[in-house]
Order: structure tokens, then C-alpha cells, then sequence
């Protein structure tokens, strides 16, 4: 298949993640991939195909199987390329980001375009076809191989939780978490923080707890290797997380999580980590204090995790991720073009 993405910013976040992870999967099985994207080619991760600085001037993009916009912002400009067919990638309705509330109407307009749509999480597909009667195919992420087990018996005696997320972004909970953190060293339990973030520290933050270490915008290599040191993560998004990566690749580490019971949580770590009401601290606390007390139950659940992270293994995902590209390519053709998308990109 010849596809292209669409991106805004190359900037290193989960979402351009799980993109690149995309596009490196479909290059290795053979499929000729082109990434459109406002900014130089990023270093922060591999991107073994063609890539085009949209700043540098109106692209020129060859026929297509399939245009794929990967942000709402993107999904008019995929169309204007008129390259072939167009799909939406979705990780995570953005109309509910408090951060969008004022744009949320511009929001909805795009999404009611009837364009076909790829979902990270099985949680989406109801959402988007009862709001906007849009079909969804899901896309799973792929399992990064830096993310990989360290042998371990048992938790630190002075144990570190990792915690990651923007703390300015309230979808990301992080504030619950460092509350959560501080009940547990109250309990008992010296935990140490290492905080993962791609903002720098702020001083809010810093008044309610200073991390002992902060990684910010490192490239996932260093996350990785930092997350196997620790022994516990802790997920406190709300309710509008799209996935849930950080929590995923904490699994695949064998490194217990902690996280909220929400919808895109629950999707692929039901029976796999302790899941607790979002918003709670006590109820983190409660639950990582289990974890980091009880030595079997901690390898218990680094099993438990690893097992489900399987579930994203490259080579499973690969040919689910084919098909899903495939329905979106034959649904799309199909489809009459959305009046005035083009248009409406190009003014």
C-alpha cells in the first residue's frame, strides 16, 4: 500500500509516538509510507521513510491508497491534498480537552465530516459512531521493543514510582498522583518520585512535590531504561485519556501500575494492574502501598502485566493495523468527498 500521514507538529508527545511506531511497523512489511508534518524530521525517534516539511511549501504527494490526517487539525488538510482516499486517526476525542473548550464547536464540525476513522482504543468506536455516526476501525499501538523487563525478586526498600504526564494538562491527573505519593510515604512506604514529562518542571508542581528525579523531553529510549529501575507506575489520568501508553509500556517492563479505572484503561489493562476511581489519591496510595508491601502480589502483577502487553507485540499488531488501513481505503473511496473540506483547508 502507498499511505501518507498527515501530522502537525513532529514534536515529541504519545500521540506523534504511536504514529512513528505506525509507520515503522508498515515499512517493514513492505508498504511505501510518506510522513507530512509542520516542522524539520524530528531526532527524538527513527523515521525510516519519506518525510516532507510542509513548512517548506505546498507538498506534491503522489497518488495514494490512503491519506491518513492524524490530529483534527489535519484531517482538512489531508483532504485538500487530494492524494486519494482520506482517513482520521483518533487517540482520544479532543472536544472534552478543557484546553479546547472555547474551540469545541470547530471540533465537532470536523469530526461530523464523513470521513472513516482509525481508533488507538475499542472505547472510541461507540463514542464517535453515537456522536457523530462515524465507523471506526481500531489501530492498536505497537509495543516499543526498548520498553523490556529487568530481572527482579522483589520492590525496593526505598522504592521508586514513576509518574508520567504534562502537569499542566489536567487530563493527565498528575496532581492526584503526587498526592497519591505523598499519602504513601505518610503510610510508611519511602517512596522515591521520578517524574517523565515533556514540559519542564513548573514551580506549582514544585510547591506540591519535588520529584528526586525529572526527565523532561527525553527521547523513549531513556524513559525505557529509567522505567525498569522503578517499582511502580502511577496512571491517574481522567476520564478523556485516549489510551493510556505510558501505563502499557510500564507493563511491558514488568514494572506494576497503579491507574485509573477508565474506559481506555480498562480496554487492555483490566485484569493486568490495579485499577482505582480517578481522582482519589487515597485510593492510589491504598493500592500502591499492596503492591509495594506484599512482595508476591508485586510479582504477581509484573506477570500479570507483561502477559497483557503481549496482547501489542509488533507482529500482532502489524496485521491488524494492514486490515484497518485496507477498510479505511475501500470505506473512504466510497465516500463522497465532505463539501467545502477542500476549500476550507486551503483558505
Amino acid at each position: 500500500m502507498r499511505i501518507a500521514y498527515v501530522l502537525p507538529s513532529p514534536e515529541l508527545n504519545g500521540g506523534n509516538k504511536v504514529i512513528f511506531q505506525h509507520v515503522g511497523l508498515l515499512r517493514s512489511m513492505g508498504d511505501e509510507v510518506t510522513v507530512l508534518a509542520e516542522g524539520p524530521k524530528p531526532g527524538w525517534i527513527e523515521i525510516d521513510a519519506r518525510y516532507v516539511d510542509t513548512t517548506a511549501g505546498p507538498p506534491r504527494l503522489a497518488g495514494q491508497d490512503l491519506v491518513v490526517a492524524t490530529y483534527w487539525t489535519t484531517v482538512e488538510r489531508a483532504l485538500a491534498l487530494e492524494a486519494g482516499p482520506v482517513a482520521h486517526f483518533c487517540q482520544g476525542y479532543e472536544g472534552v480537552l478543557p484546553h479546547l473548550r472555547e474551540m469545541r464547536s470547530e471540533v465537532d464540525r470536523v469530526y461530523s465530516l464523513p470521513v472513516p476513522t482509525l481508533v488507538v482504543s475499542p472505547h472510541l468506536v461507540p463514542l464517535l459512531r453515537d456522536r457523530f455516526g462515524r465507523e471506526s476501525r481500531v489501530a492498536p499501538p505497537p509495543l516499543d521493543p526498548a520498553f523490556r523487563p529487568a530481572a527482579r525478586l522483589r520492590p525496593d526498600p526505598r522504592p521508586w514510582i514513576a509518574v508520567p504526564g504534562i502537569f499542566e494538562s489536567e487530563v493527565k491527573g498528575v496532581a492526584t498522583a503526587l498526592a497519591a505519593v505523598e499519602r504513601l510515604r505518610a503510610r510508611g512506604v519511602p517512596a522515591r518520585l521520578l517524574r517523565v514529562s515533556t514540559w519542564p518542571l513548573g514551580d506549582e508542581e514544585r510547591a506540591l512535590r519535588p520529584p528526586e528525579r525529572y526527565l523532561c523531553g527525553v527521547p523513549p529510549e531513556t524513559v525505557a531504561r529509567e522505567l525498569r529501575r522503578c517499582d511502580l507506575l502511577i496512571l491517574a489520568s481522567r476520564e478523556e485519556e485516549g489510551f493510556g501508553l505510558p501505563l502499557l509500556e510500564a507493563m511491558a517492563s514488568k514494572v506494576p501500575g497503579v491507574a485509573s479505572r477508565i474506559p481506555s484503561i480498562v480496554a487492555f489493562a483490566a485484569d493486568a494492574a490495579a485499577l482505582v476511581p480517578p481522582g482519589e489519591p487515597e485510593a492510589f496510595a491504598g493500592a500502591a502501598h499492596d503492591l509495594l508491601t506484599r512482595p508476591r502480589a508485586w510479582r504477581r502483577a509484573r506477570q500479570a502485566g507483561w502477559a497483557a502487553a503481549q496482547r501489542f507485540a509488533p507482529e500482532r499488531v502489524g496485521p491488524e493495523l494492514r486490515e484497518a488501513l485496507r477498510w479505511a481505503s475501500r470505506r473512504a473511496a466510497g465516500s463522497p468527498a465532505p463539501a467545502g473540506a477542500a476549500s476550507a483547508a486551503a483558505s
